[in-house]
């Protein structure tokens, strides 16, 4: 038995076996546009041929328009099947290459390992986060305000942390990374950030402050052992700064 796809032949039989019908090449080019244009190459689909000794053989091809390409993933996509299950209420958006969700606010442990000083653990309230994680080892993180479920058009905050960029990429530096981004690699993602010790203030606007003063490595790890000192439990909100982006563009900037 033989079932065909738009693009492949896989014959059952006793010893399955895989017959080639076509052949899709990439071009690198210039100056092309319109339907075509993807980035920097255009794809041509060739019709597959056997010679006289059972080798195959490209034929000529033609130029395959967006339409087609994405033709062709679907095609290969239903072909690998999928699983079914419920997403946990946390995930905002998910994708074979990317996994963004949110982490409720809560007291938890922030790790420091700052030049010139031990290292030091201190029990402080982290804000309600966004994070976002990909397959190629991005990640990164951004505060929401509030506990509604957040919105495409939820406005984010600069990350009151160190090692955090203004854009909202964390610094991983040595940590281990998770293999996926997937739903089973949510904890590990999330160890990621909490569990690993904060060493300098990579965005000077981290932290809301008087006369906009820029926030440096002394004046960030203060604020949070004055939090710490003083046992507070709910993140003071007004503190935050605004990143200047919403959920949707920045689950999109960063889900690449």
């Amino acid at each position: 038995m033989t079932h065909h796809t738009d693009f492949f032949a896989a014959g059952l039989a006793s010893e399955p076996a895989i017959s080639p019908r076509s052949a899709l090449l990439f071009h690198n080019t210039e100056n092309f546009g319109g339907d075509y244009w993807s980035g920097r190459c255009v794809a041509s689909l060739h019709e597959l041929t056997t010679d006289t000794d059972g080798a195959s053989v490209i034929g000529a091809g033609r130029l395959l328009t967006m339409r087609d390409i994405e033709a062709l993933l679907r095609s290969v996509l239903k072909q690998q099947g999928g699983s079914i299950g419920v997403l946990p209420a946390q995930v905002l958006s998910i994708s074979g290459t990317h996994l963004a969700w949110t982490v409720p606010a809560r007291v938890r442990p922030m790790l420091f390992n700052m030049a010139g000083s031990p290292l030091k653990t201190l029990a402080v309230p982290w804000p309600r986060l966004l994070l976002v994680a990909t397959a190629n080892g991005r990640f990164a993180v951004a505060p929401l305000r509030g506990r509604a479920r957040p919105t495409a058009k939820t406005r984010l905050y600069n990350a009151p942390l160190m090692n955090v960029g203004c854009d909202g990429v964390v610094c991983t530096g040595t940590a281990t990374l998770p293999g996926g981004c997937g739903i089973e690699d949510m904890a590990g993602w999330e160890a990621v950030l909490f569990d690993t010790a904060f060493s300098h203030v990579n965005n000077r606007l981290t932290l809301f402050q008087e006369n906009d003063a820029p926030v440096d490595d002394r004046t960030h790890f203060r604020f949070w052992a004055a939090l710490a000192r003083k046992k507070v439990e709910t993140f003071p909100v007004e503190r935050l700064v605004p990143m200047g982006m919403t959920v949707d563009e920045f689950i999109r900037t960063h889900a690449r």
